[in-house]
């Protein structure tokens, strides 16, 4: 079911990407910056953002803090990279998934219930294992499709890095 998800944002990103370049009379993307590429891109930003409001909700002494504080700084990182390569393709940031409730995406209920939870520790490591997976998966269908060197490295990254979350998870 993910993947066909996955499959369906990519597929309207591509078409988007391709609605703006001929409407426009011009390349909407650099040569070697694909759809999937800006799909990629689209879609990791806000799943980082909704992630690190989530680390941030992290209690102090709690045994989530270290891991936190670790995915925190890489997931800060990743945005630079992303805001980059948008920057460098001339393309402002998107906002296409603000208030949607997909895999991957930390809602702003969630957020609400994880803050005032008895139980924040095991609500916001199920939160964060399910984005971890999801990372995963977006990002192994950037590197399935995906043109752009520099976006490719990032979803190799991505999805070693999340392999990595996911084992430190499971030991805290």
């Amino acid at each position: 079911m993910r993947a066909l998800v996955l499959a369906v944002v990519l597929a309207v990103a591509g078409c988007s990407a391709q609605a703006a370049q001929e409407t426009s009379g011009t390349a909407a993307t650099p040569p070697d910056l694909s759809a999937t590429d800006l799909a990629f891109v689209d879609l990791v930003i806000p799943q980082n953002e909704s992630a690190l409001a989530a680390l941030a909700l992290a209690r102090p002494g709690s045994a989530l803090r270290p891991v936190a504080d670790r995915v925190a700084a890489t997931y800060q990182a990743e945005l630079v990279r992303l805001r980059d390569v948008l920057a460098r393709a001339g393309r402002p940031e998107s906002d296409q998934h603000e208030g949607h409730d997909m895999p991957g995406m930390i809602t702003a209920a969630e957020l609400a219930s994880l803050e005032h939870s008895p139980d924040a520790d095991e609500q916001l490591r199920t939160l964060l294992r399910t984005q971890f997976e999801e990372a995963r998966t977006v990002a192994r269908a950037e590197l399935a499709s995906g043109r752009h060197q520099p976006v490719r490295d990032l979803g190799a990254s991505i999805d070693r890095t999340r392999a990595e979350f996911l084992a430190l998870l499971g030991a805290a």
